[in-house]
């Protein structure tokens, strides 16, 4: 699948998130799709458990997550044995990076790690982060914002 494709699922879902339209999931999802939070332990399977898991998220508002890039290339290597290989980010694989509103007001990232089967969704590994203050003592070896 092309980077288009992942940008195009990515978008729909980001936009289906956004604008709390349950019922177009499944335009995103595959059936039995897999979605994993990892640093929670969680893991959910089915369109129906991970709408569920969307509608029932506390004091979720629209418009409290956005798409912010979608990571893929079509690209390839040559091993020492002159073997031309694929490198990820292309095919079935992909990778999202989405910003964050939660209810209290904090702003977090998040880094999706995805598959697609047949134009949708099949497994999503999420990963989430909290922004801070970058430290003082790194000051001098930064550029400025």
């Amino acid at each position: 699948m092309s980077v288009s494709e992942h940008e195009r699922v990515m978008s729909l879902l980001s936009e289906i998130i956004t604008t709390h339209d349950w019922d177009r999931l499944p335009d995103v999802l595959h059936d039995d799709a897999i979605l994993e939070y990892p640093q929670s332990g969680e893991v959910f399977r089915g369109v129906a458990n991970i709408r569920a898991q969307f509608e029932n998220y506390p004091d979720l508002d629209p418009g409290t997550s956005q798409l912010a890039e979608v990571i893929g290339d079509e690209a390839y290597a040559l091993t020492p044995s002159y073997t031309v290989i694929r490198v990820e980010g292309s095919g079935r694989r992909g990778t999202a990076v989405i910003r964050i509103r939660y209810p209290d007001g904090t702003h977090w990232w998040g880094i999706n790690l995805f598959q697609l089967q047949d134009g949708r969704i099949s497994r999503s590994r999420t990963y989430f982060a909290a922004d801070f203050d970058a430290p003082d003592w790194r000051a001098p070896y930064r550029e400025a914002p």
